[in-house]
C-alpha cells in the first residue's frame, strides 16, 4: 500500500511540474536586443520577463509576456501588442513603423 500511495504521489508531483513548466512548451520570446531603425529605438529583453526601452535621448523598464506568437509590453500602465516571429528572431508593434530585429547590443540609448 505504502508503494501505491508513492507510486500515485510520486506521479501526481511529477505532472504538477510538468504543468508548472509548461512541459518545456514555453512560447518563444524575444531574448536579448532588438534594433528598429525606423523609429530610431532599441529594445532589450530579460529572461525575468522584463525589458528596457530606448532611444537617443531617454530609457524606461517595462515588462512583456507572450501568448503564442503575440507579444505584450506594458510600461507605465500602458499597454501595447505585436508579433514576434521567431523564426526570423524579429517583431513589430500595432500601428508603428517598421520591425525589431536581432542585434548584438542596442544601438539607439541615450
Amino acid at each position: 500500500m505504502k508503494k501505491k500511495l508513492s507510486l500515485v504521489l510520486g506521479t501526481i508531483l511529477a505532472l504538477s511540474l510538468c504543468l508548472l513548466t509548461a512541459c518545456g512548451g514555453d512560447d518563444p520570446a524575444p531574448e536579448g536586443a532588438y534594433d528598429n531603425d525606423e523609429l530610431e529605438m532599441s529594445m532589450v529583453f530579460f529572461e525575468d520577463g522584463t525589458c528596457e526601452v530606448s532611444d537617443y535621448y531617454d530609457s524606461a523598464e517595462c515588462e512583456f509576456k507572450m501568448d503564442g506568437d503575440e507579444l505584450t509590453i506594458e510600461m507605465d500602465g500602458m499597454e501595447v501588442t505585436g508579433t514576434y516571429d521567431a523564426d526570423e528572431d524579429t517583431f513589430t508593434i500595432d500601428d508603428n513603423d517598421g520591425e525589431f530585429y536581432s542585434v548584438g547590443e542596442a544601438f539607439y540609448t541615450p
